[in-house]
């Protein structure tokens, strides 16, 4: 169980298995097959090199922010959650997740729900999040499995197949569909931006003056905007901090060099998306045949970001200011402090953002990454009440869906 733990880690590895078999059933030469393997499994690794870069460029803005506006509470934390439970809810997470792959592809294979939830990593969160709620509740491994399984494989199929309505917007396909954890504030928001938003003003096609002509290229916009970011905070942070993050470097350099790794994380993602994109989509066709006629894939939101940099950065920003309000206000309610994840607000809110963007314009990638950041703070203020029972103090799950999904097993079965 622990070998198959630490492959759903690796989803690069989940990603070239399906992208062979899809191959080898649509009857391709050897050559074909392994070409077609070996680039959608480097194509995912680089989306997750990428992403990865843009985590540590992101930890190390964290700290400086933290010191610099004197941030303390709790974040939230998918892989410390995970880490901290490991030993007690390992072995049921894992054969939840299984259960939950096996239902999620025979509702694509007989229900009108075709995606299959290919970005298994996440689903592995939710699974220990499903674990932990009926450790909490009481009930035995036996029911924990079965109930379990069959709450996250049907989530595994619905949630991506309601978002295609919303994503075949932005990807101009209905090949593939999206399979994240933060689709509950992605349909929503994208419902609020269809209602309230103008999707004639499109944020990709927002009118620039001449002189600022340069800010129009993503990599260019993108490293301007955390350059400012950093330049401001390390100028704020305290010394100790300072001399930890930047370890004596020049503060304008080391502005400069973060913002530059940080631009060329996001390069290296895009670069991958496309990749991946380019093989994973025909050969799904092939395993569909074998698996689930008709079935289509659900991939990592960040394949969104390639056609909607800009869009994605106003949404990143949006969804962090509304975290950094948020931090006053929980308390008012009794509420602990919730600090922002940077990188959560980079992934969730650029994607709701560019959803956001595709059903009303700027307005609606400005309400969509909002609801995003209101979700961000408090659905984990909200969860940490619960999963406290587990002794995992300081950090709760982080992602909307995996927060609702196992809110909801617990407010149905905690009665039995």
């Amino acid at each position: 169980m622990d070998i198959f733990i630490e492959i759903v880690k690796k989803p690069a590895i989940i990603i070239a298995l399906v992208t062979f078999v899809g191959l080898v059933a649509m009857k391709n030469k050897p050559a074909k097959i392994i070409t077609g393997t070996i680039i959608s499994f480097v194509g995912f690794s680089m989306i997750k090199l990428g992403s990865s870069i843009l985590s540590e460029t992101l930890t190390a803005f964290s700290k400086l922010f933290n010191s610099a506006f004197h941030l303390t509470g709790v974040v939230p934390s998918n892989e410390a959650m995970m880490a901290m439970t490991l030993d007690t809810l390992g072995t049921n997470a894992a054969i939840i997740l299984i259960l939950g792959l096996v239902i999620n592809i025979l509702m694509a294979r007989f229900t009108r729900f075709k995606a299959v939830y290919l970005s298994l990593h996440l689903a592995l969160f939710t699974a220990f999040a499903l674990s932990a709620v009926f450790r909490i509740i009481g009930f035995s491994d036996l029911l924990t499995i079965l109930i379990g399984g069959i709450f996250l494989g049907t989530y595994m199929a619905i949630s991506p197949s309601i978002l295609g309505y919303y994503s075949k917007d932005v990807v101009g396909s209905e090949e593939y569909t999206i399979a994240h954890s933060g689709t509950l504030s992605y349909v929503l928001g994208s419902i609020v931006a269809k209602k309230f938003g103008n999707k004639e003003h499109d944020a990709e096609q927002i009118k620039t003056n001449d002189k600022i002509m340069f800010l129009k290229d993503p990599i260019v916009a993108t490293a301007i905007t955390m350059f400012t970011l950093f330049l401001l905070t390390t100028l704020l942070a305290s010394s100790e901090t300072l001399a930890e993050v930047t370890a004596g470097e020049s503060i304008l350099l080391f502005a400069m060099e973060k913002a530059a790794i940080f631009a060329s994380g996001l390069f290296i993602v895009k670069a991958g998306i496309k990749m991946f994109i380019d093989e994973i989509v025909p050969a799904f066709k092939g395993f569909a045949k074998i698996f689930a006629p008709g079935a289509i894939p659900g991939v990592d939101v960040l394949v969104l970001f390639d056609s909607s940099p800009n869009t994605a950065l106003i949404g990143f920003l949006t969804s962090f200011a509304v975290g950094i309000v948020m931090v006053f206000i929980l308390p008012l309610f009794g509420l602990p402090v919730i600090v922002p994840g940077l990188m959560a607000c980079f992934i969730t809110g650029g994607a709701a953002a560019i959803l956001g963007n595709a059903e009303g314009g700027i307005r609606g990638a400005l309400l969509a990454s909002t609801i995003n950041g209101l979700m961000l703070a408090i659905l984990p203020a909200i969860s940490m009440t619960l999963f406290s029972a587990l002794g995992a103090d300081g950090t709760t799950f982080a992602d909307p869906d995996m927060i609702t999904v196992s809110g909801l097993a617990w407010l149905i079965f905690r009665w039995f």
